[in-house]
């Protein structure tokens, strides 16, 4: 039986209880203003509307600024909230990487806390017992499991809870953030066994701010912003869109909700330089490109008058500066090519063209962004 996550028009709103501004003169004020005029109790939506058709196969990044709903996505999903509309499937069994301290008590013992919050995670007893001395080999615990939990350090607490959480295979792998701390003897053995979980989960969804990290993960995104889903597709195409989502934010732009997957691929690039190589029409074409899967297209033509001339490319360039903004696997995504242009002589003649990119030059379709330098030297913008 097949694994997915499918939710429909999910909404979560939450109360929340605003205090009045008044200035106060001093702990008199204060006090009585406190006593005289209480907080307002008010809904605040978390979620908005979420759709989400996540499949056998899938590993999703969820991707967002701080507040967009992230975490409060993963947490519904592993009904830890319960949603206020909408509606949402889980099939499979799951496991939640959200808080490594659930059902721990400080009083309690280290072998104590495994039953503890093995059973909040939906463990039975018997495999508990089965397993308790592994859990605790693995957190290096050993020698402490019959001491109270409050006396250990916030690090070996940590591991604990790492130990318990990974120490079954689970169809649905929910987390917020990867592990990111701990001794680097404990970081070896962790990052291992993610890795071995990982890749025996049949669905993943990660929130994460490491773009490298999600591109080595993740083969979808959705992108999320006030708790709406304002794009999901491809993990290349959810990084550019989320990178344009935070340009749009900086200018104070209108976020626009597209709840519907982009179905068509999506090229991505810009043509950095143009210049004449002699008085034939021979132009050297210097810029880089991917696609929605975060490979390479191999295909470009210049546009210009109504026709169409295909871009040689010469050579695949190292873009250390690109590879980092999309979090993309392949380095060489930048080139040097070459076009003919009989029509034209020098780089003024270009203008009104457009360089486009695809998977062939038959296929280039998407135009490619025109670089400043490009634009004065076309004489579309004054150099500066």
């Amino acid at each position: 039986m097949s694994a997915y996550i499918r939710a429909s028009k999910l909404t979560l709103d939450v109360p929340v209880f605003l205090q009045r501004e008044r200035a106060s003169s001093g702990w008199l004020d204060m006090f009585l203003g406190a006593a005289f005029d209480p907080p307002k109790r008010k809904l605040a939506r978390l979620l908005d509307g979420v759709d989400l058709d996540i499949r056998d196969g899938d590993r999703v990044a969820i991707l967002g600024r701080n507040g967009a709903g992230k975490s409060t996505l993963l947490r519904v999903l592993n009904r830890v909230y319960q949603p206020t509309s909408g509606r949402i499937d889980v099939q499979g069994s799951c496991q939640a990487l959200l808080n490594m301290s659930l059902g721990f008590n400080g009083e309690a013992t280290v072998r104590e806390n495994i039953f503890l919050r093995g059973v909040a995670m939906g463990l039975r007893s018997e495999y508990l017992r089965d397993n308790v001395g592994e859990i605790l080999e693995f957190a290096g615990l050993g020698q402490k499991a019959g001491h109270r939990l409050r006396t250990l350090s916030s690090g070996q607490r940590l591991r604990l809870g790492f130990a318990i959480s990974t120490s079954v295979q689970h169809d649905i792998m929910l987390m917020d953030e990867w592990v990111g701390t701990g001794d680097a003897n404990f970081m070896a053995r962790a990052k291992e066994r993610m890795q071995n979980r990982v890749s025996g989960s049949r669905i993943v969804v990660l929130a994460s701010h490491s773009v490298g990290l999600l591109r080595d993960v993740c083969n979808k995104g959705i992108v999320l912003e006030g708790g709406r889903k304002v794009f999901a597709g491809d993990i290349a195409a959810a990084l550019g869109a989320y990178h344009e989502l935070l340009a749009k934010v900086r200018n104070n732009e209108f976020v626009e909700a597209t709840p519907e997957e982009r179905a068509l691929a999506q090229i991505y690039g810009a043509v950095e330089e143009i210049r004449a190589l002699d008085n034939a029409g021979r132009f050297f074409v210097k810029g880089w490109m991917i696609d929605d899967e975060g490979a390479i297209p191999s295909g470009a033509a210049l546009e210009l008058n109504g026709y169409r001339y295909a871009i040689q490319i010469e050579a695949r360039i190292k873009r250390g500066d690109v590879v980092r903004h999309f979090g993309l696997a392949e380095e060489e995504c930048g080139f040097h090519a070459i076009v003919e242009v009989p029509e034209a002589t020098a780089v003024q003649d270009l203008v009104g063209a457009n360089v486009l990119g695809g998977r062939t030059a038959e296929e280039a379709d998407a135009p490619l962004r025109l670089g400043p330098a490009v634009l004065a030297a076309m004489g579309r913008v004054r150099a500066h």
